[in-house]
């Protein structure tokens, strides 16, 4: 399904003069990132006092907050452990709903019934899913993380028509992390994503049951999954403006509800948290009621642990990102809350210098834009004013979640400082590859072209390793990109916006998120970042990928180039 290009009076409606001064407090936002933490409570933030800010945000002090959804053993997002079992997923309205969903994938197994169940896997066992389409339109799944062939991928495969039927069968050959499951019809998945046609993975390996034996951590009571996805009602009806920038919402949910707390004790808690968002992109951190920041210690990322904990203040999450984190209530009072918001940052969408700077990008010559992102002439699209998306706009400060702290108890534990083992992948012999993210025709497209089934730009040899310079151009907006089929390691980021680079954990221009394996990464605009992948196959005969923007409305607009492996 083709999406129809946004009109040039859209794009003049989009381009509003901005005082530099916002991106001055922006700068002052950024400045607390991931490091070496020598206290658990670091200096109140900059945006604004504590009173400001519960003034503007209903979350952080709203009494009649609902108690977070936590998955149990069925229902909406269970824990399935199938041991090798088949199972129907069966896609499909959900009638009576709880939460904001209306569509999901229904399950019955062993006489429990489940809709979207988070799936307890193992390192080699064998997967058997049949898909049941009881849609009104076309759809089919992909095991998003999962290494998996093109039959099973559900990317290269055409999706099923309602009333059909299709089977998934491979092995589990992927190391301990939170994977997820969602629709890819091409054209049709952010709509059906959106409705709630998705579910978690959750791969048990040794290094993961290391870390609970270590922390004493149970899933459903100290190991919480927070799904993060931002709304504006149950209609999905995306408009020009939402094609162009992605879908935003009015509110943001944690487990399918507005404003949750959960009441806690005084120990570490592990919070695993995935952003199912259409588009937006979380600036996440936590802070005391009376706006003080607090750390947390980040454990792993997209495809599981990094090799050691690293303490943080804040985390970019894009679309379809995953993060790892432990936050350590052991010396917090009883009656103490603690939040976790998105913090305020700049989204940087649509920073072109004038109205035909927007229309075509393909023409441009990355190489030559300015050196820096302050160089040029700002221009900021106040989303709310314009129509753009709800009216919460991306890049706002809100409160997601409070964890209440409830009872006093003895617990005494040691984070670990081995995680896991992360071999660097060799690019002593590596290809580089340049892949260019821009806007022509009113199309967002990769190296000047849009997906077409069938087709497949990037051509690759088994076994080699490549390196990727992906390169966002200046008047642009950022990407998350995704890679199907195989993990990748992030080298390097060049160029990157202030609100980015403050974040540096190295010498490379990396942040703590780009530290472990990965399958997705957000590249700003006027950013280059370079990744390292090993196109080692375990499968036989010439496999096909897709390489895409995560950002749905993006992807389902043709920002997707197919990945032939041969």
């Amino acid at each position: 399904m083709e999406c129809s290009a946004p009109s040039s009076r859209l794009f003049h409606g989009i381009v509003r003069l901005m005082s530099m001064r916002r991106r001055n407090l922006l700068k002052a936002l950024g400045v607390l990132g991931c490091a070496s933490i020598p206290g658990r409570w670091l200096p109140a933030l900059a945006a604004a006092p504590a009173a400001d800010r519960v003034a503007d945000d209903y979350c952080a002090v709203n009494s009649g907050s609902r108690p977070l959804f936590v998955p149990a053993g069925d229902g909406w997002f269970g824990r399935l452990a199938p041991d090798g079992a088949p199972l129907t997923l069966r896609a499909s309205p959900i009638a009576g709903t709880v939460g904001p969903w209306t569509q999901g994938f229904a399950v019955e197994h062993r006489g429990a019934r489940f809709v979207n169940p988070t799936l307890i896997l193992k390192p080699g066992e064998p997967v058997r899913i049949d898909l049941e389409n009881a849609l009104q339109e076309p759809t089919i799944v992909h095991w998003h993380g999962l290494t998996v062939d093109t039959r099973n991928d559900g990317a290269a495969t055409p999706p099923i028509a309602p009333g059909r039927r299709y089977s998934y069968t491979f092995d589990v050959r992927d190391r301990g992390s939170m994977y997820w499951y969602h629709p890819h019809p091409h054209g049709l998945t952010a709509g059906q994503a959106y409705r709630g046609m998705f579910g978690l993975i959750e791969v048990e390996d040794d290094d993961e049951r290391a870390l609970r034996a270590a922390l004493d951590l149970v899933p459903g009571r100290s190991e919480i999954t927070l799904i993060l996805q931002d709304r504006r009602g149950a209609v999905y009806d995306a408009t020009d403006f939402d094609r162009l920038h992605g879908w935003f919402g009015d509110a943001i949910h944690v487990n399918g509800a507005v404003c949750s707390h959960l009441d806690v004790a005084t120990r570490i808690y592990r919070f695993r948290v995935l952003n199912a968002s259409n588009a937006r992109t979380y600036r996440l951190g936590l802070r005391s009621a009376d706006g003080k920041a607090m750390a947390f210690t980040l454990l792993g990322t997209d495809d599981g642990l990094l090799a050691g904990p690293r303490r943080c203040n804040e985390a970019f999450v894009a679309s379809a990102e995953r993060i790892d984190i432990l936050v350590d209530l052991s010396d917090a009072a009883v009656g103490d809350t603690v939040l976790l918001e998105t913090r305020a940052f700049d989204p940087m969408h649509m920073e072109m210098a004038a109205p035909a700077a927007a229309i075509d990008h393909a023409a441009m010559d990355h190489m030559t834009a300015p050196p820096s992102a302050e160089s040029r002439t700002p221009a900021m699209p106040d989303h709310a004013a314009m129509g753009h998306g709800g009216s919460f706009p991306e890049g706002g400060l809100r409160t997601l979640l409070q964890l209440r702290v409830r009872e006093r108890i003895a617990y005494r534990a040691t984070i670990p400082q081995r995680l896991s083992t992360i071999a660097p992948i060799d690019t002593a012999n590596a290809m580089e590859r340049p892949l260019r993210l821009g806007f022509a025709k009113g199309r967002w497209r990769i190296n000047d072209r849009v997906f077409a089934m069938g087709e497949t730009p990037i051509e690759v040899k088994r076994d080699s390793v490549e390196t990727w310079l992906i390169r966002n151009y200046f008047n642009s907006m950022p990407h998350a990109m995704h890679l199907h089929g195989f993990h990748f390691q992030v080298l390097e980021r060049q160029t990157s916006p202030d609100q980015i680079a403050a974040l540096k954990v190295d010498e490379r221009g990396r942040l703590a998120t780009d530290l472990g394996w990965k399958d997705t990464v957000l590249v700003w605009p006027g950013e280059s970042v370079k990744i390292a992948i090993d196109f080692a196959l375990p499968f036989a005969g010439e496999q096909t990928y897709m390489f895409h923007c995560h950002n749905l409305e993006h992807e389902d607009g043709g920002m997707m180039l197919g990945v032939k492996v041969t």
